[in-house]
């Protein structure tokens, strides 16, 4: 509990010693009658009522005199995330003053104070010379220590057998995790009689028994168009789909030393089938590698004020202690919560190369599929059930739990709904600086995404989606076109250096329009600026307007002298491309902008050139050297610019020691972070390289390999 010197509150300004909004209810008028219920953390406080709380227990006397049911107070566990937080913000007591009293009565006639000291003593030094590998129970006074190996999996006599459901009336949901019996969940040990004793005698009852199973259920889906996906099954036909309104419808030490032979098994016994309220024992390791391992794959910018650390991490430690308070959470918290898991157990599996981890990924992100696609049934109900920031956090998490397992089929459909979420809900609104970090993390990814997309912008499901956003309505608020085609302008250059309005440079979502927004964050989060962000949305615009001319997919086609002016163009803004001051960069990040310059040339000689790669290898090996000055042997330098300049330039590399370069660069990105989109997309680039010395060449490319071969796939 805060508390302030005599000095300090006399130098400050007065405060209320009694600054809380009083307890919580709701309540829902309806015509001709009032119903009062009962809804904590959405309810109206006291104090929004003006009325004195007088902060009662059970009830406050003010409920009581309007005849209202109160809701009273809930004992909660607040993470201070700021180092700004106001303190005296968090000063309630988590217990009440008798449940206070009872424990200090209990501790000091337990021990006499001039002994606790040596009983504490004595406890450490039984510990320490107690068996490594037994169970230890230990007593000193009030004071106790306990250890215990894993439990067998023994069926517990308490546990009651679930209900089977009649076949003839139901059949299983499909989307239920299912484990083997080595993952069988164990029953939570009893408490030891001496602790049920002490909680008996503060709480007047020990909380032996697990709270009940209030698992979201097995819940029938109406929406047709995420079965495929969230099942991971294949695509269904898309043409059946409804086309409703959307309105309507945790050592750290080895983490950071990378000493792989430190990395502990997990435990079998994680628990995911039981209910959403089962914190993962290993919860607090797979979060701590999250922060120190993982985000290094999300932004080469070294700062605390990334959207990880201001959102996707704060969220998840939120989530960890709602779960661990035993609170319910909406399916949007618990997606990017298991996605989260999911994410850094992968990593952890490629680190350790351990098959445990691997499945225990695998289970996780099951487990968020599940709940994303709770989730996406009440998306876009009103009133709403998630917060949009919450669902864009879920949605993206999803977005790199694909990607990272190297699953194209998800990444296309958590891309698609995401772009759909913000098209709807998050472009006719004032957006604030982390909405618009979440709209950046989206975008730069999506870009790269795009730059190797060769599947059609006509594809029955992109169609589905765009269909689904025009007819909502709310198309009106996008300043840039939904199918990722080149809009019309008669003079790049000038167009580069007009200025944009706050809202065309917020709702140009994926930067159709050429021009200067200086409110963008992409510098800030990935350490890019925006103009190499606007010329890579350019070429992949002109590759696209090159793709439809010579398939007739689409109608009103570049025609060709429209089509060479703008390539011209767009090739001259690369090859002047102007980058930061290099005062304003650290080493690291403007190797990266070296790299993606480079990169961004070599990509736009091919998708709209299709130059020979004998052409480009000089540029190839400005990018390998670039990328090598950034290797260290524990520093982990893998961002998505980084991967992708790297996947580019290699798919151009001739010269064997050139491609063997490249090669060893994949293996150790993919040994430090231990994600398997390293090697899967090693793997692809080696099969270009066989092709160019098997053939004689021509078909040779990443584009024609993705565009002849389905299973040709960049991770």
């Amino acid at each position: 509990m805060a508390t302030l010197t005599d000095e300090q509150s006399t130098q400050s300004h007065p405060t209320r010693t009694r600054s809380f909004g009083g307890c919580t209810t709701v309540t829902i008028a309806f015509p001709r009658s009032i119903l009062v219920v009962r809804v904590p953390n959405y309810g109206t406080q006291c104090r929004s009522r003006h009325v004195k709380c007088d902060e009662g227990r059970p009830t406050c006397a003010m409920c009581r005199y309007f005849g209202f049911v109160c809701a009273g107070y809930e004992k909660g566990i607040f993470f201070d995330f700021e180092s700004s937080t106001d303190e005296r913000r968090f000063r309630r007591p988590l217990l009440t003053e008798t449940e206070r009293e009872r424990m200090s009565q209990w501790l000091v006639s337990s021990v006499p104070p001039e002994s606790a000291l040596q009983f504490l003593t004595h406890l450490d030094d039984l510990c320490e010379n107690a068996a490594p590998c037994r169970d230890l129970q230990v007593d000193c006074g009030p004071f106790g220590a306990f250890r215990l190996s894993q439990l067998p999996s023994v069926p517990s006599a308490d546990i009651v057998p679930e209900e089977t459901p009649d076949p003839s009336t139901s059949s299983p949901p499909e989307d239920v995790v299912r484990f083997d019996d080595d993952f069988t969940v164990p029953s939570e040990p009893p408490l030891t009689p001496r602790t049920q004793r002490i909680l008996e005698s503060i709480f007047g009852q020990a909380p032996n028994t697990p709270s009940p199973d209030t698992d979201t259920g097995d819940m029938a889906m109406d929406l047709c168009r995420n079965e495929a996906v969230l099942n991971d099954a294949p695509l269904s036909n898309f043409q059946d789909f409804p086309m409703t309104s959307m309105t309507a419808e945790h050592q750290p030490q080895y983490l950071q030393n990378t000493d792989l032979a430190q990395i502990p098994p997990p435990n079998p016994c994680f628990s995911l089938t039981t209910t959403s309220k089962t914190v993962p024992q290993e919860v607090m390791l797979l979060l701590k590698h999250y922060t120190t391992t993982v985000i290094s794959l999300m932004t080469p910018i070294r700062h605390t004020k990334t959207p990880w650390h201001i959102l996707f991490i704060p969220h998840a430690k939120t989530c960890l202690a709602a779960l661990t308070l035993g609170e319910d959470l909406d399916n949007a918290s618990l997606t990017a919560f298991y996605g989260t898991l999911a994410i850094s157990a992968f990593s952890l599996s490629g680190l350790s190369q351990s098959q445990m981890w691997l499945a225990q990924g695998t289970a996780y992100k099951q487990q968020a599929l599940k709940h994303a696609k709770l989730m996406l049934t009440t998306a876009y109900d009103i009133p709403k059930v998630s917060k949009y920031k919450s669902t864009m956090i879920a949605l993206l998490t999803m977005v790199y739990v694909s990607m990272f397992s190297v699953d194209r089929e998800q990444t296309e459909y958590f891309f698609l709904e995401t772009e759909r979420l913000i098209r709807l809900r998050g472009l006719k609104r004032k957006k604030s600086r982390k909405v618009r970090l979440l709209h950046h993390c989206y975008a730069f990814e999506r870009f790269f995404y795009e730059s190797t997309f060769t599947g059609g912008m006509n594809s029955q499901q992109r169609h589905y989606f765009r269909r689904s956003i025009e007819s909502s309505g709310l198309a009106q608020y996008s300043r840039d076109d939904l199918s990722f085609r080149l809009r019309g302008w008669e003079n790049l250059d000038q167009e580069m250096m007009e200025v944009k309005s706050q809202e065309d440079g917020e709702n140009d979502l994926h930067l159709e329009r050429p021009g200067i927004f200086s409110a963008t964050l992409y510098p800030e989060i990935f350490g890019v600026p925006e103009s190499w962000v606007q010329l890579l949305s350019l070429v992949i615009r002109l590759g696209r307007e090159k793709d439809i001319a010579e398939s007739h997919d689409l109608p009103n086609p570049l025609t060709l002298k429209d089509f060479s002016s703008r390539a011209k163009a767009i090739e001259r803004r690369i090859n002047n491309l102007e980058r930061p001051s290099q005062a304003q960069l650290d080493e690291h990040v403007s190797n990266m902008l070296d790299a993606m310059r480079q990169a961004l040339s070599i990509y736009f000689y091919r998708r709209v050139y299709d130059m020979e790669a004998s052409m480009l290898q000089q540029k190839v090996i400005a990018v390998k050297d670039c990328l090598w000055r950034c290797a260290g042997p524990t520093v982990l330098h893998a961002s998505a610019g980084f991967i992708w300049a790297a996947f580019i330039a290699a798919c151009e590399a001739e010269d064997r020691e050139l491609q063997m370069s490249f090669s060893k660069w994949f293996k150790d990105s993919a040994q430090r972070s231990g994600l398997s989109s390293f090697r899967e997309t090693l793997a692809r680039i080696e099969r270009i390289w066989r092709e160019k010395r098997c053939g004689n060449g021509i078909s040779a490319t990443w584009l024609n390999l993705m565009r002849m071969d389905a299973s040709f796939m960049v991770g």
